[in-house]
């Protein structure tokens, strides 16, 4: 497939995000062959591209000074769904739960630090941003071909990706290094992330629906941020596009995220 089999609505930039998507699951894959190749952010990616209904969606985002790649990276932020909570412990049972989280971090820690498991996550956060560092370099040169742009001006301004904040996972054996040291299971949110760590509270964090309860909420919270309202029309078509669900209502969403 190529850009020109998608509707001549879907977004050029995000368009190239999917191919880098599948790009990358297809480079893992060569890496990792034992691994099935995990396409399933790439095909996310796909359903907002071309279902029908996000057609209103992405033509509504520029009112909203909102662009179509954060826009996708919103949704991409909001389907980072963590299961917060252990099944049906009780505390008693949930503090010997954690001992025993603590003991087999440090076991994993030491049987996989050096290894290539060990740089696996900080190896793949490395190339996708190197591809966007060189991507916003080669942008950023270009524009001192264009008739409106100061040369002087723009020579003195930083390349965009400059700006951007450090979010690299880290070696795996850090990590678990980390996890071990933490007070409850409730602090795994903040794991490796240094700033602007949003914080989603599920009142029923075991229920069938947590996820796109989780969804719901964080695609809700970051639209809010950018624009100053919930535009529910969006989530609630965004919501049905992802998990593939049409049936998904507006009066489900504000129920999940008031």
């Amino acid at each position: 497939m190529n850009e020109n089999s998608f509707p001549n609505w879907a977004p050029k930039k995000v368009i190239l995000e999917w191919e880098e998507k599948l790009s990358d699951a297809e480079y893992w894959h060569e890496r990792f062959p034992q691994l099935e190749p995990d396409t399933s952010e790439a095909d996310a990616i796909y359903r907002l591209l071309t279902y029908e209904d996000m057609k209103t969606v992405w033509k509504k985002l520029p009112k909203y000074n909102v662009t179509p790649s954060l826009f996708s990276n919103m949704v991409q932020l909001s389907s980072l769904y963590i299961q917060w909570k252990p099944h049906n412990l009780t505390p008693k049972e949930y503090r010997e739960w954690l001992v025993d989280v603590k003991e087999t971090a440090l076991k994993l820690k030491a049987l996989v630090e050096l290894s290539d498991y060990d740089s696996f996550l900080s190896q793949k956060y490395l190339v996708k941003r190197n591809k966007n560092m060189m991507s916003n370099m080669v942008i950023n040169v270009a524009k001192l071909f264009r008739p409106s742009i100061d040369v002087e001006e723009h020579l003195d301004s930083e390349p965009e990706y400059k700006r951007w904040p450090d979010l690299n996972p880290g070696l795996l054996s850090r990590n678990l290094a980390e996890l071990a040291a933490l007070e409850s299971d409730q602090e795994i949110g903040t794991l490796g992330v240094k700033d602007g760590t949003r914080s989603v509270h599920l009142d029923k964090p075991n229920h069938p629906n947590a996820k796109r309860s989780y969804f719901i909420k964080m695609l809700t919270q970051l639209l809010r941020e950018a624009t100053g309202k919930p535009l529910r029309e969006i989530v609630t078509i965004t919501t049905a596009t992802y998990f593939d669900n049409p049936s998904i209502t507006e009066r489900q969403v504000i129920r999940a995220a008031p």
